[in-house]
């Protein structure tokens, strides 16, 4: 918007003094309609007396003309002067309006900045009538008036002028913005109209250019998710091996081997996890996990059952799951999913949360609005500033300064729980208030609103 403002601005502004000193660089005046703001009535009267007096007592009763009648001018039938000021001579604007009114019963007018020129048939009566030209001042007011007239079609004329200009050259900069917006939202197929990348300027070559950079994005980003699927994929089938082969080891070894059979087992086991959770993360961030039936559910039962589970984990380290608001609301979309997502968070703020210390939970749909919230908020030390989104990444892990914290973290945890939250058509984001930890915020349509678009079927 600020780039069309002064786009706008200048075009205008331009266009103004261009107008503006036209009619001092030209030795014309711009027309103006005063007929209805004439004394008619009168230069009709001026201009029969003066007739009358003429054809009674020829020039000499032409001497006694009051000025009153405007300075008036009687011209023949054929365009000589025979009556007016001694000695001057007839403009070029004067005789174009003898012309013009020769042979016609109407007045004619031209018009300069403080008079008019006013053409009339002295006697509208006869085939050949003499022509009365005067000259009409025009009083302050009427040239206030005048030039305030002028000045509203000139701020009209320029400013239509200059918005279509402005327009001309912001609206496919606002277009190719929002097309960037909807790539950076995650829509990797978005590209930027023909419209845009056929020109043959600047903005097309951005529009290409633009094109070209969303095609290498995209390619990159269906790399990686192929990679992280087949690499989870054929990490599967090792570990399986391996846990039968560690169960046949643990039957055939004696008691002195118990306590490294049993440290392999832990770290197989969360070698396993970590690699079910990659495969989710794939799935979902494929689509490939979203082919289950959409239901409606309530987020109450869902939150009390997520925050029931996760306390079992929360008194072995001390730890509580506190609800601290609870205003049901419900949606449709995937719970199973949504159910995970919530794991995933509250496990993170339990890992995080400071000894004997406490994760409060809130879920509410504010009065008015079509979206339920679902706050979840730790006593923990918090994140760096400039942190906020990095912590959604996968494999992106923050130090943990407390030292009973409760150990592990794959990094995938918060990346899963914001996919899971997006294929349910919600935003989940972080912030970090002082004095009180990290809190994440889950905004998800409640039910209704937004009906989901039906899924594809083979």
């Amino acid at each position: 918007m600020k780039i069309f403002i002064r786009i706008f601005v200048i075009f205008w502004l331009v266009t103004i003094a261009m107008i503006a000193i036209s009619p001092f660089l030209l030795s014309s005046s711009l027309p103006d309609d005063r007929l209805r703001t004439l004394p008619l009535t009168d230069l009709q009267a001026c201009a029969k007396s003066v007739l009358d007096r003429y054809q009674q007592a020829g020039l000499q009763g032409l001497q006694q003309q009051k000025p009153a009648c405007y300075s008036g001018v009687l011209l023949s039938p054929h365009g000589v002067p025979v009556a007016g000021l001694a000695g001057r001579k007839l403009s070029s604007m004067e005789l174009h309006l003898v012309v013009d009114v020769e042979g016609s019963k109407s007045v004619m007018t031209r018009s300069l900045f403080a008079k008019t020129y006013v053409a009339l048939p002295a006697d509208p009566d006869s085939p050949t009538p003499y022509i009365y030209l005067a000259t009409v001042p025009l009083s302050k007011r009427a040239i206030v008036a005048s030039q305030l007239n002028k000045l509203g079609r000139l701020l009209v004329v320029s400013g239509l002028f200059s918005c279509l200009v402005a327009a001309y050259f912001v609206r496919p900069i606002a277009r190719l913005s929002h097309v960037a917006e909807q790539f950076g939202k995650g829509d990797l197929k978005t590209r930027a109209h023909p419209s845009l990348s056929e020109r043959k300027d600047e903005i097309g070559e951005l529009g290409k250019t633009f094109n070209q950079m969303a095609e290498s994005i995209e390619s990159l980003v269906e790399r990686y998710r192929s990679f992280l699927a087949h690499a989870s994929h054929e990490l599967g089938s090792p570990l399986t091996r391996l846990n039968i082969a560690l169960a046949l080891a643990k039957r055939k070894a004696g008691p002195q081997l118990e306590h490294e059979l049993g440290r392999i087992g832990y770290e197989a086991d969360r070698l396993n996890g970590l690699v079910q959770e990659l495969l989710l993360l794939a799935r979902l961030e494929s689509g490939n996990e979203l082919t289950r039936d959409i239901e409606l559910f309530d987020i109450a039962a869902l939150v009390d059952e997520a925050c029931a589970d996760v306390s079992y984990e929360a008194k072995e380290f001390g730890k509580s799951i506190l609800i601290v608001r609870g205003e049901p609301f419900q949606m449709q979309g995937y719970r199973d999913l949504l159910r995970r997502a919530l794991d995933n968070v509250l496990r993170n703020g339990l890992r995080f949360a400071q000894t004997e210390g406490c994760v409060q939970v809130s879920y509410f749909q504010s009065s008015g609005s079509a979206t339920g919230t679902i706050l979840i908020q730790d006593d923990g030390p918090g994140i760096p500033p400039g942190q906020e989104e990095a912590i959604f990444e996968p494999f992106f892990t923050l130090p943990n300064k407390n030292s009973e914290a409760i150990a592990g973290g794959s990094g995938l945890g918060l990346a899963i729980a914001r996919q899971a939250v997006l294929a349910n058509r919600g935003v989940i984001s972080a912030q970090q208030l002082a004095g009180k930890g990290l809190t994440l915020s889950i905004e998800l349509p409640t039910a209704g609103e937004t009906p989901f678009p039906p899924r594809a079927t083979a």
